[in-house]
C-alpha cells in the first residue's frame, strides 16, 4: 500500500513538472540550470539564449543591478570597461517595414529615413532584452511567464511614466483581444489586439529565447504592446523637442535628431544603452 502511495505521489509530481513545452527541461531545477549555464549554445533555428546575471542569487535581485554605484568621471557617466554589455540580437520580432508603418501613423512627423528606422530598431532591441531578462528571472519560481511577469518586468526596467504608458497600452490590447471572440478565426491576433507588430513573432521569439518553460499568449500580447509603446514614445518626444521660431515645417526624423532626443532624455538614455547595468534618471550629460 505504501509503495502504491509513493507511485501516485511520483505521478502527480511528474504531472506538475510538465515537460511538454518545446523540448524544455523535465523539471524546474533543470530549467534553472539551463537558464543559468555559462555556455551559450548555438541553435539551428537562430534562437537567442542568455544566462541570468549573478543578481538573481543576491539578496535584492534587480535592486542590486539598478542601484550599483559606478565610478564616475566628474558628472559624465562612462561605463567603458566597467560594465558588461548586453547581448546583440541577431533577430528581432519585428521588421523595419512594420516599424515604418507604426511611425507613419503620426501624420505630424515627416517620413523617417531608412537609417533612422534601422537605428531606432537597434536601440529598441536593448529595451526588449532588459524586459525579457527580468521576465525570465521572475518566471523561474513557477516556470511560467504570464502577463504579470511581463508587467512586473516593465515596472522594473522602465521609468515610472514609461512603464505606466506601456501597461495602459498592454491592457487596452488585451481588452480588445478578449472582446473580439466572435471573429477569432478570421483575423489574426495582432489585428484583434489593434497592434501593428506581430504577436505571433513575439511569442516565437520568447520561446526561442527560453524566457520560460511555459509562455502564456497574454504575455506575448503585453510584450508586443510594450515595445510598440516604446517606439511611439520615442517618436512623441522627438516631436515635442523645442524648435526655433524659424522652423515651421514638421520635425525631421533623422539619426541625428533621434540621438539628440535620446541623449537629452533621462528616461530613455539609460534604457537604450548597450550595458547590462541600468542607469536610471540620468541623461548623457549626467543630469
Amino acid at each position: 500500500m505504501a509503495r502504491r502511495g509513493k507511485t501516485v505521489v511520483r505521478t502527480l509530481e511528474d504531472l506538475t513538472l510538465d515537460s511538454g513545452y518545446g523540448g524544455a527541461a523535465d523539471s524546474v531545477r533543470s530549467s534553472n540550470l539551463s537558464l543559468c549555464s555559462d555556455s551559450h549554445p548555438v541553435y539551428p533555428h537562430g534562437a537567442n539564449c542568455w544566462h541570468l546575471t549573478d543578481s538573481m542569487h543576491s539578496r535584492h535581485n534587480s535592486f542590486d543591478t539598478v542601484n550599483t554605484v559606478l565610478a564616475e568621471d566628474s558628472e559624465v557617466l562612462d561605463c567603458s570597461g566597467q560594465c558588461s554589455r548586453l547581448p546583440d540580437l541577431e533577430e528581432v520580432p519585428w521588421t523595419l517595414e512594420e516599424v515604418e508603418a507604426l511611425l507613419k501613423k503620426e501624420p505630424t512627423v515627416a517620413a523617417p529615413s531608412k537609417d533612422a528606422i534601422s537605428k531606432l530598431s537597434s536601440l529598441a532591441s536593448r529595451a526588449l532584452i532588459r524586459i525579457a531578462k527580468e521576465a525570465q528571472r521572475l518566471s523561474l519560481r513557477f516556470a511560467k511567464c504570464t502577463k504579470y511577469e511581463i508587467q512586473s518586468a516593465m515596472e522594473i526596467a522602465l521609468a515610472w511614466s514609461l512603464a505606466s504608458s506601456c501597461t495602459a497600452a498592454a491592457l487596452s490590447a488585451l481588452s480588445l483581444y478578449n472582446m473580439s471572440t466572435g471573429d477569432r478565426f478570421s483575423r489574426g491576433k495582432s489585428t484583434r489586439c489593434g497592434l501593428t507588430y506581430s504577436v505571433g513573432k513575439f511569442y516565437r521569439w520568447m520561446v526561442d529565447s527560453k524566457v520560460a518553460l511555459r509562455i502564456h499568449e497574454h504575455s506575448a500580447i503585453y510584450l508586443t504592446a510594450c515595445l510598440e509603446t516604446i517606439f511611439k514614445e520615442v517618436q512623441r518626444r522627438l516631436l515635442a523637442m523645442p524648435r526655433s521660431d524659424k522652423e515651421t515645417e514638421a520635425p525631421r526624423f533623422t539619426v541625428e535628431s533621434l540621438e539628440q532626443v535620446i541623449s537629452s532624455d533621462p528616461e530613455l538614455w539609460g534604457l537604450l544603452q548597450p550595458y547590462q547595468h541600468l542607469i536610471c534618471g540620468k541623461n548623457a550629460s549626467g543630469e
